[in-house]
């Protein structure tokens, strides 16, 4: 697989190649004119989602991040007791992504007085942590929140964020002052993108 991998990119660098051309090069130099049933190429390429040959990954820190969230949830260990700050950037996401969007006001002020998690210097786990913040109503983050929302442009933050903001009152009155400070300074597809969710009127 491998020197198939180095012929495909040495005979195609730099150029355009169509769907068509690739099966024939896989066809010709991996499978050498026998297509094997497995992988099952056409679903791979052609169909949506992951084709039921696709391998399944397991990964046994993720099975401990699991089981450490569901104590904390169930009341049988603390934040501060979280083996938490050796967690890798994966550790952290799986751990926040899954959490209930609303753990409300004292849940949040538990992992925020453990880790200090609106000082983090990784803006995906930042990022994770602010919308856990605003949809559990935790005031504690919002210096940060408005920090980062004026100061990152990236979409993929910015539409979750405001849409969190939003759903309540507030959070509505909150985001439109800072979408007002913020919006210059975003990129044309995020603005016409915050300017529906906000109803922005010019």
């Amino acid at each position: 697989f491998d020197a198939f991998l180095r012929e495909w990119f040495d005979r195609f660098a730099f150029r355009s190649v169509s769907t068509a051309e690739f099966l024939a090069f896989l066809d010709e130099r991996l499978f050498a004119g026998s297509r094997p049933p497995s992988p099952d190429v056409q679903a791979w390429i052609f169909q949506p989602g992951l084709p039921p040959d696709a391998a399944v990954a397991h990964s046994a820190a993720f099975d401990r991040v699991d089981a450490l969230r569901s104590e904390w949830l169930a009341g049988k260990r603390t934040a501060a007791s979280l083996p938490a700050v050796k967690w890798s950037t994966f550790e952290w996401l799986r751990f926040l992504g899954a959490l209930p969007e609303d753990v409300g006001r004292e849940r949040a002020a538990e992992l925020e007085a453990a880790f200090a998690l609106s000082r983090s210097g990784n803006s995906e786990v930042l990022f994770q942590w602010l919308l856990l913040a605003v949809r559990s109503g935790y005031g504690g983050a919002d210096d940060r929140l408005e920090s980062f929302l004026t100061s990152m442009g990236r979409r993929k933050y910015l539409k979750p964020l405001y849409e969190a903001l939003w759903k309540t009152p507030a959070g509505r009155e909150r985001a439109m002052a800072i979408y007002r400070r913020a919006r210059r300074g975003y990129h044309p597809i995020a603005v016409d993108t915050v300017d529906k969710i906000v109803g922005w009127k010019p």
